[in-house]
């Protein structure tokens, strides 16, 4: 069960869950609460749908109010109900928390479950609250966590520790190398253009565009003009204020942004919250340097090959960022030492040995 067909985090792991049941000799059948440009890829795995009514839901779920929510947990846990009752599946995976009226309706079917948090502790509880479970589900439901920080998370939230399983979020790194391979800026082609500072995501508060565009700001007033950009890759509208900075572009939406990641210099992860962001480790991957705020599980994703400063500290941030933008030979330190750790700790031989491992448990 994926929550949404969109190309963002937890939807990629979805699809990555599936191909590994697959891969181990399940009979898999995959469920998308809404439709997306994903649903390409699910179905290249498995076969897939969109349940009934998905519509319906995203208009009451779009306008918040007491009744409005009631009513929308109702169905979504009624919908839930009727789709794990037609395909009778020995398992229920839901993954995302945002997916939990499926484990509810698991367990009213007495079917066992697999809850995969992808989410922190605050909006996970939401989530869980929506659908009517009262606290952390048990019994007949698996918890997996993304990584070492949402598994504090569940456990800070009454989860005993023995019953939260931890399986590392991926990236696709046949994907991503992939799709960068041929975009990537030669030598020759680096030292003739600007220095690129990007980011990746949803233009949003939680992903700090704001505290971004501060850094960009203090940065770009000192640096010689014309030597410094700022790119962010994702959807949203730009804030007003970006207009304003010179140098500063915000390209919109990307069918995948790991093209657009491979002509950035340093990559940059501004959030105010991420638990295990995909995209820290796919600049890993193509050997970009990172500077991050130490939110979620960036700091275990990252160890000694990137740079973390303290949460929402602008100056601190832009400095670390300044001190890459004069230094070519260490972005190039940081990028080599970032790819060999993604490929050994991040792999996909990890990923599906964990997931066998969490099916042998339920």
């Amino acid at each position: 069960m994926s929550h949404e067909a969109s190309r963002t985090g937890a939807p990629r792991i979805a699809a990555l869950v599936a191909r590994g049941l697959v891969g181990q000799g399940h009979d898999v059948r995959m469920v998308s609460q809404r439709p997306g440009p994903l649903l390409r890829d699910f179905g290249d795995v498995a076969p897939v749908r969109v349940p009934p009514l998905w519509r319906v839901l995203r208009r009451l779920w779009s306008r918040p109010g007491p009744i409005r929510s009631r009513v929308a947990g109702l169905l979504e846990v009624a919908v839930a109900v009727v789709v794990v009752a037609v395909h009778r599946p020995d398992l229920v995976y839901a993954n995302s928390t945002s997916s939990a009226g499926y484990v509810r309706a698991a367990n009213l079917l007495r079917r066992p479950a697999v809850l995969h948090v992808h989410e922190s502790g605050e909006v996970l509880r939401v989530f869980l609250d929506r659908v009517g479970i009262d606290g952390l589900p048990g019994g007949r439901v698996r918890l997996v966590a993304c990584s070492p920080s949402v598994a504090d998370a569940l456990v800070a939230l009454g989860a005993p520790r023995e019953d939260v399983d931890l399986l590392l979020s991926i990236p696709d790194a046949t994907r991503v190398l992939g799709a960068a391979s041929a975009l990537s800026p030669s030598p020759s082609e680096s030292t003739a253009r600007p220095v690129v500072v990007g980011c990746v995501g949803a233009v949003e508060h939680r992903k700090g565009v704001d505290l971004w565009l501060q850094v960009a700001r203090l940065l770009v007033c000192s640096a010689p003009p014309g030597s410094l950009r700022f790119v962010w890759v994702g959807d949203g509208e730009p804030p007003a204020v970006a207009a304003t900075i010179a140098g500063v572009e915000f390209t919109g939406h990307s069918a995948d942004p790991s093209a657009a990641m491979a002509g950035f210099d340093i990559m940059t992860l501004p959030s105010r919250d991420d638990p295990f962001p995909l995209v820290v480790m796919e600049a890993m991957l193509l050997g970009k340097p990172v500077v991050a705020f130490d939110v979620g599980g960036v700091a275990h994703q990252l160890g000694d090959a990137g740079v973390l400063v303290p949460r929402e500290d602008v100056e601190s941030f832009a400095r670390e960022v300044e001190r890459l933008v004069a230094d070519a030979e260490r972005r190039l330190r940081l990028g080599a030492r970032g790819s060999e750790r993604a490929s050994l700790m991040f792999s996909w031989e990890r990923f599906e040995a964990g997931l066998g491992e969490v099916l042998a448990k339920v």
